[in-house]
């Protein structure tokens, strides 16, 4: 037994000392993932921009040495090489994440424009080299022209058509170029759900426009009420300024009520579905009736529709109550369920001192030009 049991120690060494290592580490070339490059961009360009390489290898991003960018024409010729940054400054956002940065300027292309060839390799500490990533620019030569920028509106709310009152309208502009290189600001109209503008004008910084100062970055426009023309409604205004370059601001919106003070052929409003009890006995408890009823204007566009429901009451010997006229409304409170939605509404009471027999209600509806709808008149009984 004895004699056994040392062969299979002797054994077990054996096949130790000749055993391959399993846990060899093999090593892994780093790999580019991406190259990132804007399809064109100015030698200056007008905001910060850059190439953006993002690399990964199997032993972290701290096993990266670095990342090589070579430019070429495109004869594929050598025109420069750049060593890109991961150290979270000049345009790189983290360091050490792994994503490289190297920015664009003049410098990139040796000062020179057109269409170049981008080439990406990494490296990693134990000198393995990554297969290049390739990507295209165009450099435009000089310096990106920079935006300008609306600052301010001041602009009516509501323009008035058949008015002799002159709308202003002001908008301050600024230019990282300087105010000097605005030319002028436009404004466009666009009518509810349109998708083009009906009417286009322009505001201009030259002291003769309502603006002020001459170029002191405010422009201004005083339109005759009469150019926004018969149409009526809610409208959007959109400013944009305009550099000497072409340049074009982002919008600017506001909205905008054309509207008249007077219709030349005002349509009165109409009355319907009045919600009135036929019969209400003066003996009942609680004894409170709502009176309701629809209000539409087909002038409500341009007029801002109805300024008062009202009813007149007569008692059933014909005179008129006192109190007359009966102010209903249209704001969700007092019985009125929903606010502005047309429909109007009244709690009367009734007493037990109340004269039995037929009272008459006159309802009516009047709009802003004063134009007063058709008598709708209802008859309640009250009883015992």
């Amino acid at each position: 037994m004895k004699k056994l049991i040392l062969l299979s120690l002797l054994c077990t060494a054996f096949f130790a000392c000749t055993e391959e290592n399993p846990m060899r580490v093999i090593e892994q070339d780093p790999r580019i993932v991406l190259i990132q490059a804007p399809a064109q961009a100015y030698q200056t360009p007008a905001q910060p921009l850059g190439i953006h390489v993002r690399v990964e290898d199997e032993q972290g991003a701290a096993n990266i040495f670095g990342v090589n960018l070579v430019v070429l024409r495109n004869d594929a010729t050598n025109l420069a090489a750049h060593t890109m940054l991961d150290d979270g400054l000049g345009g790189d956002i983290l360091k050490g994440d792994g994503q490289y940065f190297f920015p664009i300027t003049a410098a990139l292309t040796a000062n020179q424009t057109g269409v170049f060839f981008l080439e990406a390799t990494a490296r990693d500490q134990d000198g393995n080299t990554s297969q290049a990533k390739k990507d295209t620019i165009t450099i435009l030569g000089g310096v990106e022209n920079r935006l300008p920028n609306i600052v301010s509106l001041n602009a009516p709310s509501v323009v008035w058509t058949d008015s002799s009152y002159t709308p202003q309208f002001l908008a301050s502009a600024s230019d990282p170029d300087g105010v000097n290189t605005i030319k002028f600001i436009v404004l466009e109209i666009y009518p509810p759900a349109f998708p083009k503008p009906t009417r286009t004008d322009t505001l201009r910084d030259d002291g003769k426009s309502g603006d002020g100062a001459a170029n002191d970055g405010t422009f201004g426009l005083k339109a005759n009420p009469s150019r926004f023309g018969s149409a009526c409604g809610l409208f959007s205004i959109v400013f944009r300024a305009v550099d000497a370059t072409g340049g074009v601001s982002a919008a600017a919106l506001q909205t905008l009520r054309i509207t008249r003070v007077r219709l030349a052929n005002n349509t009165i409003p109409l009355l319907s579905e009045p919600n009135v009890p036929a019969t209400i006995s003066r003996s009942a408890t609680p004894n409170t009736h709502l009176l309701s009823i629809k209000a539409d204007d087909p002038d409500a566009i341009c007029d801002d529709a109805i300024t008062r429901v009202f009813f007149n009451s007569f008692l059933p010997n014909g005179a008129a109550a006192t109190g007359n006229p009966f102010a209903m409304r249209d704001d969700g409170k007092e019985g009125d369920a929903i606010a502005n939605d047309g429909r109007y509404s009244l709690t009367i009471q009734i007493t037990a001192q109340a004269t039995t027999g037929t009272y008459r209600f006159e309802f009516q509806a009047q709009d802003r030009n004063g134009g007063l709808s058709e008598k709708l008149i209802r008859t309640i009984n009250v009883t015992p």
